[in-house]
This record gives structure tokens, C-alpha cells and sequence, in this order.
């Protein structure tokens, strides 16, 4: 299993589906400078390893990983349209990320089990939900 393989095959996934009206600029990664001034709407990833779990007891056997890769969905705090356009963008990356959407990079494959959405809270001048996104892989060791 890779690490980064994972991470890429669903941050690619990310990328290629973003909802209506953002862009690659609109999403925040891990460890990468971002200043959201001036924006609306705008994303942050996630990547969260959760469980390595072997399938067999010799070499040649292959490990099940699990873990969970979030999406945050950042609107202004207090907008005139209240949540309307953060709801609208979790509703399309729900769809993107439904169940047994596979997402591959190179070798790896990257299978989407569950989507769930927490309550929204208040992060600075920031109205927060968060999409977490149950994923397995299967690999060789």
C-alpha cells in the first residue's frame, strides 16, 4: 500500500469533481500555504490513515487499509444566503464520492464505502461543515 498513492488517486478524484463554480484554487491541502480572502465558497482535504489490518499471515499475503479522507466546506459567516451554496456543494461531492466509486492512481485503487456530514460550526469568519469520507484499498505488503 501507498500512502501517497492513496492520498492522490482521491485528492485527483477531489479535483476532477469539484462542485459548480470553484477551482483547484479554491481548495486548501495539507502542509500548502492558503489565504481564503476573498472567497465565498472554498474546500479543505483531508487525508487520514485509519487501520493497516493484515489478510494473511505470510509475505505474499495482502494487507486491508482503511482510514477516512475529509472535505471541510468553508461559506462566509452570517452570508444573506445562509448555507444554501455550502449544502448545494456537499450534495455534489456526496455525489462524487458515493459508494464504490473506485479512484485509482498508478497501481493503487481506492474504493469509496461511505459518505456522512457533521453539523456546521463556526470557525472564525466561517461557517464549517465537514464531509468525511470512508475509503478501502487493498495491497500487496
Amino acid at each position: 500500500m501507498s500512502y501517497f498513492q492513496t492520498k492522490r488517486a482521491m485528492t485527483t478524484h477531489l479535483l476532477n469533481n469539484l462542485p459548480t463554480g470553484l477551482t483547484s484554487d479554491d481548495v486548501a491541502f495539507e502542509n500548502h500555504k492558503f489565504v481564503p480572502a476573498n472567497k465565498s465558497l472554498w474546500l479543505a482535504a483531508y487525508f487520514i490513515p485509519v487501520s493497516t489490518e493484515a489478510m494473511g499471515q505470510s509475505a505474499s499475503s495482502g494487507d486491508e487499509n482503511r482510514g477516512i479522507f475529509q472535505i471541510s466546506v468553508f461559506v462566509a459567516l452570517n452570508n444573506n444566503d445562509f448555507d444554501k451554496a455550502q449544502l448545494d456543494a456537499i450534495d455534489e461531492l456526496i455525489s462524487a464520492f458515493k459508494y464504490n466509486t473506485q479512484m485509482v492512481y498508478n497501481t493503487q485503487t481506492v474504493q469509496a464505502l461511505e459518505s456522512t456530514v457533521n453539523t456546521g460550526s463556526e470557525s472564525e469568519a466561517w461557517y464549517q461543515r465537514d464531509i468525511s469520507i470512508n475509503y478501502l484499498t487493498f495491497s500487496n505488503r
